[in-house]
């Protein structure tokens, strides 16, 4: 007995839902595969070389022991931070509000410490709580009210600044607990702890980036949504968990910044804002979603933090460091874009042909 044959119209829909699998597919096959080093992640690497050695022979105290610690203690704020932002700029989206977030935290868990006294342990999770919740309300926002994630985020950043202020009447809190300060600002065996925890934090990322299915799926969302969803990835839940990933690492930023200085100011997060996200995007993260790297980011870190330390070394006005991270954000995009064959400006020149053949 003959097996009976799908009617032409189902044939075609069979054979286009195939297609339209494949993209994913194939994203999934790369994302599982170790990525090949490209010009640009080497131009970065070989960028901070020639960064630390021009700093290093300008001024011999640069390359010293003591410096180089003090160049990792700077950037591990910005790196944390920058380790959130590196998933949500892969899902192509943006987080402003990662600033203030950490701003919140961290009055937030002073004030728990100093005025209600709770224990440093308690209030830390606490912290890093908050940190989820806040980030959480940017995804459903995202996802939920189609907000563009620009939007959504720029508004929300206002609100938890504006938070920051009301919890204390926007003054700051001092004699933050020793036993705080210590778990997040003292040395093991002579390297600190905020570099320790930028490491862990780091292989941790790494490992749910790239070894784990959310991962492949962060990766398959910045690619194409359409494709990543009719393909059974769940769009909007890989959004509401990259952003709240996001604010939980704000949330850590903020705490560190708070045990660094020993108090806790009302807007302490905010210059964490354009530095965080120049980290990722000068670590090669893309703006146009799909594609970003846990090492790039770290290397972009240390790549602003030595800029800053070099110019003051140099005695060069501290308003000129906006100058020079700005000139290097825009290099490190451009260069991006350039290896990439300017992607942007092929897409402008085949938009009017497609509305003419349509």
């Amino acid at each position: 007995m003959s097996q009976p044959t799908l009617p032409k119209k189902d044939q075609a829909e069979d054979s286009e839902n195939a297609t339209n699998r494949r993209p994913f597919a194939t994203a999934i096959k790369k994302s599982r595969t170790r990525p090949a080093l490209n010009l640009q992640a080497l131009g970065i690497y070989i960028a901070a070389v020639v960064i630390f050695l021009i700093f290093g022979l300008l001024n011999p105290n640069f390359l010293t022991s003591g410096n180089l610690r003090d160049i990792a203690i700077s950037a591990s704020v910005n790196a944390i931070i920058g380790l959130g932002i590196t998933f949500v700029i892969i899902t192509g989206g943006i987080d402003l509000a990662v600033g203030s977030i950490a701003s919140f935290v961290g009055i937030v868990t002073a004030s728990l410490m100093v005025n209600a006294g709770t224990s440093p342990f308690l209030a830390l999770l606490a912290g890093i709580a908050l940190g989820l919740a806040c980030g959480a309300v940017n995804g459903l926002l995202i996802t939920k009210l189609k907000l563009p994630p620009f939007i959504a985020t720029l508004g929300t950043m206002s609100i938890y600044q504006g938070f920051a202020y009301v919890v204390t009447n926007g003054r700051p809190v001092y004699n933050v607990p020793r036993d705080f300060v210590f778990m997040l600002n003292s040395y093991v065996g002579g390297i600190p702890v905020a570099v320790i925890l930028v490491a862990v934090l780091a292989v941790l990322c790494w490992l749910l980036l790239r070894r784990t299915v959310f991962g492949q799926n962060v990766i398959a969302t910045g690619g194409s949504e359409e494709t990543a969803w009719l393909s059974g990835v769940r769009v909007d839940r890989v959004k509401i968990a990259v952003y709240a990933l996001s604010g939980v690492l704000a949330g850590v930023g903020g705490l560190v910044i708070v045990a660094r200085i020993n108090a806790a100011q009302t807007d302490a997060g905010s210059p964490y804002l354009l530095t965080a996200i120049a980290s990722a995007v000068i670590g090669g993260a893309n703006l146009m979603g799909g594609e970003g790297r846990i090492a790039g980011t770290l290397v972009g870190a240390l790549i602003l933090g030595a800029l800053t330390n070099g110019l003051v070394l140099l005695n060069v006005p501290s308003f000129y460091e906006q100058i020079v991270t700005g000139l290097v954000v825009v290099i490190a995009v451009a260069l991006d874009q350039g290896s990439k064959g300017w992607p942007l400006l092929k897409k402008k020149k085949t938009e009017p042909q497609k509305e003419a053949t349509a």
